[in-house]
């Protein structure tokens, strides 16, 4: 028994290791431009077979010292050399026209088939017979040959061939034996230099960042794959050849330099790593023997972004030369020094082969071509380069299927090829020249834009003056039974802004106000605006140390309040109170201060979010913004003064911001919600109903809730209600479809998306119509005069990428800090102002689909969520060493937050540490749910495997047995809202991380679940498990009390 040599090792390895045999079949067909003499071919077959060691034997399994380690090697075969004589015309049920093509589909097929290492030759072949042309067909096993032994042993068969045809002996072979090759690698072991290469391409790879591609996708090692053949058209040729000669470079490092900074362009990354394939046998004895010596060495290029052409081509022969001493190191023993095994874990990029050893060869008096089908699998992207009889290069890209489309693939070449032309036109300009052009040109074809016409942007305060001017009497503000007009909305909120300037408020002045929902509130917040000044709401339930940050960021010297929200404010705040009662009653007969005229740069209002750092946010938004957002948004929701709008969001929520001035400067009336209308879905239809809502704006968590409600089919739609607006999360294919059994066309339900720093909607999109059969719903296109780009890695437009907003509406920025978040783009011949959303898109049908996130942000309820944030505060915590905070998001549309973390006793106190929480996070942001490890899984890269611990967490369906069906009934539905796992009797709805929407959902379900009108305040009167049950069974119980689902 023959042993294996290093190469022919690892691909046995790699052969036992993988589930699909044939994965490591190589094909090729040599085309002849005529009939062959079939004997002679045959013959020449044979014996140029049976003179390769390497192919003409079978591998065996021989026990070794260990039991599990058997010793692989191969002997000498007597079995017959497979191969088959077919006609073309058979090949195919349904033969193609043409007969290259028939044998191309035929040969995807039959390449599939594995060979049989132990029982069979490490090849087949077919003698393809045509109508006027024969073709020579042969699926080759790597471990047998590589690309060259391929070629040597074509040459032994023309060699063979052409002497039997002519009637002469046939030379002897000139084949070395393959122990010389055994020999060469036990000197290199012995001599040191397979340690010093290993040594050599550690320190080299280790220092490089994780292998970059032109695809995101990573997966497993593929067998099929996809090509995109094209010949490299003559004004690409013979000018890249001109170039090499002028400058004494090679063609293949000019393409190397050109491939490397397109993957630069696809990936952002200038320092690449790409697979580079070499014949391992200049110089060696392997020279003469078919076998498998191929290897792949990793071929590390930075492309300097000031470097030209020439260069770049240049540095990357000095680095091919560092390689050569080095390359006969097996990159499956790289891998595992690198810890690189594994489907996701990359060794390079794409993959390099230039053939110029491929080189037509005659069989007698014919000549022939090659038809290269297959050389081997492929990991990512494979290019491949060789020659047409003429002398014209052909570039294959074999792609992995699951990494890349026909479509993407096309695209792909056809950019390369163009970025080539433009390169060679003049090679004089820098790699980042050249791409910088590029880019700039093709984000501006790519801009994303509204098909409406750009509405015409006034100041908001002057659009509302307009509108009490045009209509004064027609109700601005309502609430319950008091009602303001235009005129008096006008006149009151000029009042209070003079008594403001009396107060030595400045126009800039940053002015907060904490206040109630009701009309008041709104004449103040339009106070503070005509003073010049910078409007900032303030969540009164905000915990003490968050609301001291808040104020503390945003620089607050004066607080407009109310009188029972004083004692709050004392221990955070040290500045001016102001109370609204005493703004709007100590000027009554005064004269209104006029609106301050509005400065370049003037902001209009802040809004605080969730940050990363552990602190909040403040995101200053222009007045220009604002006006602008006003304008663009009354057009796409065609807002109207017969309106009647609900404001229903938290006034720190930037969604109100929307419902005030979209409603207001159309001169539309505004009603402002009671807390009442949110004690069940019932009442609020009823209330809506009641109050004549003609448009309301949702959280589309809430929404998702009158969706449930619908199953019963017995809630009616309010007969004035036109129009609704959702955002704030993602909405599902199955509510869409559930809403509109329910809802009429004409009931317009619209999508919005927007951050906080693009001043509320950016994109919307009418979803009454749209088709639920889908996997994603659309976000829609950007309002008027707001323009949006999806950009790649290297800030490249793509199909799908970041959604990248520019226009009018961006927001200054964060008080007192630069984000990269808010950037410059350059878009044609400028560079515009632009915000990276940090969401991933994808444009499909002239729509934006949302796809997620790109990083661990969450949305709960509406609320903003960097676990960052909550993590930080998790941290400080001193029994904590190690937090990791997820979102998760099922099926159904629950959300949940939960904290997965290391505590120095191995145990874990989630009331106690929610407890805690609950003193610097508003209660969105406090987990739900908690688990305790001794260690936080890691990743390769010792980073938390967030991954895992999500899919351990799904995986877990802990079953609580309580005391009675309705305690089981309600637990299941607590823990499907709250994501909180094992609940107990005693257990309290809020403690246990309940907020008001949640109530609103566990409302919502048990009464449906239970076929009874409950209400929110039942669950705040009986919190605890127990007692809601209680309570709940002498409900059901009571014939009095029992109410039959009527909604």
């Amino acid at each position: 028994m023959k042993p294996l040599s290093v190469a022919q090792r690892g691909l046995w390895l790699g052969h036992a290791l993988n589930d699909d045999k044939a994965t490591f079949n190589t094909a090729e067909c040599i085309a002849f431009d005529g009939k062959v003499d079939s004997e002679a071919m045959l013959s020449a077959i044979r014996q140029a077979v049976m003179e390769c060691e390497c192919l003409y034997c079978q591998f065996v399994e021989i026990a070794g010292e260990q039991a599990d380690q058997p010793e692989i090697g191969f002997v000498a075969s007597q079995l017959p050399v497979p191969i088959g004589v077919l006609p073309i015309i058979e090949l195919l049920p349904a033969p193609m026209t043409d007969e290259e093509q028939t044998i191309r589909h035929w040969a995807r097929e039959e390449i599939s088939q594995p060979l049989d290492l132990l029982n069979g030759l490490p090849c087949r072949f077919a003698l393809l017979c045509g109508e006027k042309r024969d073709f020579l067909y042969s699926c080759v096993h790597h471990i047998a040959l590589d690309g060259f032994g391929t070629t040597m042993l074509f040459q032994r068969i023309a060699q063979i061939y052409t002497a039997l045809t002519a009637g002469q002996p046939v030379a002897v072979a000139e084949f070395g034996p393959f122990s010389e090759v055994l020999e060469e690698e036990q000197q290199r072991d012995a001599s040191g230099q397979t340690t010093q290469a290993r040594d050599f391409w550690l320190e080299t790879l280790n220092a490089m960042p994780e292998p970059a591609s032109f695809s995101e996708k990573k997966t497993p090692i593929a067998a099929r794959f996809l090509r995109q053949s094209s010949v490299l058209p003559t004004d690409i040729w013979q000018p890249l050849t001109a170039l090499c000669e002028g400058n004494k470079i090679s063609w293949p490092d000019l393409f190397l330099a050109m491939l490397a900074t397109h993957l630069k362009l696809v990936s952002g990354s200038d320092r690449l790593t790409f697979g580079m394939m070499v014949m391992n046998r200049i110089g060696s004895a392997s020279l003469t023997v078919p076998s498998m010596q191929m290897n792949i060495v990793p071929l590390c290029i930075q492309v300097d972004e000031q470097a030209d052409f020439v260069t770049l081509a240049q540095q990357v022969a000095r680095t091919k030369r560092t390689l050569r001493r080095h390359q006969h190191y097996r990159y499956e023993h790289l891998r595992r020094d690198l810890n690189r095994v594994g489907g996701e874990q990359r060794l390079f990029g794409p993959l390099i082969n230039i053939m110029p050893f491929d080189h037509p060869l005659n069989y007698g008096s014919l000549s022939s071509s090659t038809l290269n089908l297959s050389a081997g699998p492929v990991e990512d992207l494979t290019i491949e380069i060789h020659f047409k009889p003429d002398g014209t290069p052909v570039l294959d890209f074999d792609a992995n299927p699951a990494c890349y489309s026909a479509e993407a693939l096309a695209s792909l070449q056809e950019t390369l090829f163009t970025l080539l032309q433009r390169w060679l036109a003049q090679p004089q300009q820098t790699s980042g020249e050249l791409l910088g052009r590029w880019l700039r040109e093709e984000r501006e074809l790519s801009l994303i834009t509204s098909r409406e016409p750009e509405p015409f942007a006034e100041p908001v305060l002057t659009a509302i003056a307009k509108q009490a001017r045009k209509n004064p009497n027609h109700p601005a503000l309502t609430q319950r039974d008091r009602q303001y007009s235009y005129q008096q909305l006008l006149d009151l909120s000029g009042q209070a802004a003079a008594t403001l300037h009396e107060c030595g408020v400045q126009p800039g002045e940053r002015i907060g106000i904490m206040l109630n929902r009701s009309p008041e509130t709104i004449i103040c917040l339009l106070a503070v605006m005509q003073c010049g000044a910078v409007y900032v709401p303030l969540d009164p339930e905000q915990p003490r140390e968050r609301q001291q940050h808040i104020i503390q960021i945003a620089d607050l010297h004066t607080i407009v309040t109310q009188a029972d929200y004083q004692h709050r404010l004392a221990s955070v705040f040290s500045g001016e109170i102001v109370l609204a009662g005493h703004l709007l009653s100590s000027n009554a007969q005064a004269a209104a201060l006029p609106p301050v005229e509005a400065r370049d740069g003037q902001i209009a209002y802040v809004m605080f979010t969730s940050g990363s750092t552990g602190l909040p946010k403040g995101v200053e938004i222009g007045a220009s913004a604002l006006d602008h957002f006003t304008a663009a948004a009354r057009q796409r929701y065609g807002l109207r003064a017969v309106d009647r709008v609900l404001q229903f969001a938290p006034f720190n929520f930037d969604a109100s911001i929307e419902e005030i001035f979209a409603t207001l400067t159309s001169g539309a009336t505004l009603v402002l919600r009671t807390d009442e209308m949110l004690e069940s879905i019932p009442t609020f239809v009823e209330q809506v109903e009641e109050q004549a809502i003609t448009l309301l704006d949702l959280p589309t968590a809430f929404w998702n809730e009158w969706v449930v409600g619908l199953k019963t089919g017995t809630l009616t739609m309010p007969s004035a209600l036109r129009a609704i607006i959702i955002g704030g999360e993602a909405v599902y294919p199955e509510q869409l479809a559930q809403w509109q059994r329910h809802a009429p066309n004409t009931l317009r339900l619209i999508n919005t998306y927007g951050p906080t720093e693009t001043t509320v909607v950016a994109t919307s999109c009418d979803l009454q119509t749209q088709s639920a059969d889908v996997a994603q719903l659309p976000i829609g296109l950007p309002l008027a005069g707001v323009n949006a780009l999806i950009l790649a890695a290297g800030d490249r437009p793509a199909a799908e990428g970041e959604l990248v907003l520019l226009g009018p509406t961006l927001a200054a920025g964060y008080i007192g800090t630069e984000h990269t978040a808010f950037t410059q783009i350059a878009v044609g011949d400028q560079d515009l102002p632009a915000y990276r959303t940090g969401d991933r898109v994808r444009l499909e049908k002239g729509q934006l689909l949302y796809l997620g996130r790109m990083d661990n942000e969450f949305k709960i309820s509406g609320y903003r969520i960097q676990p960052g944030e909550v993590e930080a505060h998790l941290l400080a915590q001193p029994d904590v060493d190690e937090a990791c905070v997820q979102g998760i998001v099922y099926p159904n549309g629950v959300r949940r937050l939960v904290a997965f973390v290391v505590t120095k006793a191995g145990e874990i106190d989630a009331r106690a540490l929610k407890q805690r929480l609950s003193s610097v996070l508003p209660p969105a942001m406090i987990p739900t749910d908690y688990r305790a490890f001794r260690q936080l899984p890691k990743t390769g890269s010792n980073k938390v495997d967030r991954k895992r611990l999500l899919a351990e967490y799904r995986d877990e369906a802990p079953v609580q047995a309580l005391a009675c069906e309705t305690e089981n009934r309600v637990s299941a539905i607590w823990q499907q809202i709250l994501g909180v796992s094992g609940i107990q009797s005693r257990d309290n709805f809020f403690e246990l991380g309940g907020q008001s929407l949640q109530t609103i959902q566990i409302v919502n379900r048990l009464a449906a679940e239970f076929s009874v009108s409950i209400k929110v305040s039942d669950v705040f009167d009986h919190p605890q498990l127990s007692d809601f049950c209680r309570y709940l069974d002498d409900r059901l119980s009571q014939d009095e009390n029992s109410v039959e689902m009527v909604w």
